[in-house]
């Protein structure tokens, strides 16, 4: 009986382990590394390229995080913005700061916008279509043109499509397609001006987001991708 008993306890044990996400192979978790995003206009012209770089991969409790910069450049390669952002994992979860999600729009890219911490959208190890993910928020203020202003950034009812494979310059990956909304509430001089928009990513397990793309009024906004992972 006890031995039986050892035996279920072994199994469960085993399986937690295998559903647990393998933080290593996270690109956000490779210390040193850069990744590029390129990103896309509604005609799939290639606009500007946000360059990230990871400067520090740590252990934290359980969890192992990792600081990384980040730079936005026009198509010319001139640098637009630049910021810093967090990435978690714990195995069980792993959390991606929110700045990472932002969707990429023309107005939006000359803000330069600033935020007091940081906010994340979670993903679960056991990811599986039909599957409802946690909302999150997130509030950043700035100044365009002399001109002070604010912004609220909502994602919500985040869904678990489906599966697709997803190839880019940087590689092919099978990925869980996530799809969601986006609130963003813009207030400048008393004014504000709300917009919202339908998205989805693609999410590949031990790896990373690979893909998005947004959507206002069932046209295409815009799109960023994975071009490029050195190590």
């Amino acid at each position: 009986m006890k031995k039986g008993l050892f035996f279920v306890a072994w199994l469960l044990a085993a399986v937690n382990t295998l559903s647990a996400q393998d933080c290593k192979n996270y690109y956000y978790l490779l210390n040193n590394a850069e990744v590029e995003m390129s990103i896309y206009d509604s005609k799939d012209a290639v606009v500007a390229k946000n360059v990230y770089n990871i400067l520090s991969v740590n252990k934290e409790g359980a969890s192992t995080v990792s600081n990384f910069s980040t730079s936005l450049k026009d198509a010319k390669g001139k640098e637009m913005s630049s910021g810093k952002g967090q990435f978690k994992c714990t195995g069980d979860n792993i959390f991606i700061d929110m700045q990472m999600s932002m969707p990429n729009i023309p107005q939006l890219q000359n803000m330069k916008m600033a935020s007091e911490g940081s906010a994340f959208l979670s993903y679960p190890s056991s990811l599986k279509e039909g599957q409802t993910l946690p909302d999150a928020s997130y509030e950043m203020s700035g100044n365009a043109n002399g001109m002070d202003m604010s912004m609220q950034y909502k994602v919500t009812d985040r869904k678990v499509a489906g599966k697709e494979k997803i190839s880019t310059p940087a590689g092919s990956w099978d990925c869980f397609k996530i799809t969601y909304n986006m609130n963003l509430s813009l207030k400048m001089m008393g004014m504000n001006m709300p917009m919202q928009m339908a998205a989805a990513e693609w999410f590949a397990p031990g790896f990373g987001v690979v893909k998005t793309e947004s959507v206002k009024d069932g046209k295409k906004v815009g799109a960023m991708v994975i071009t490029k992972v050195k190590k």
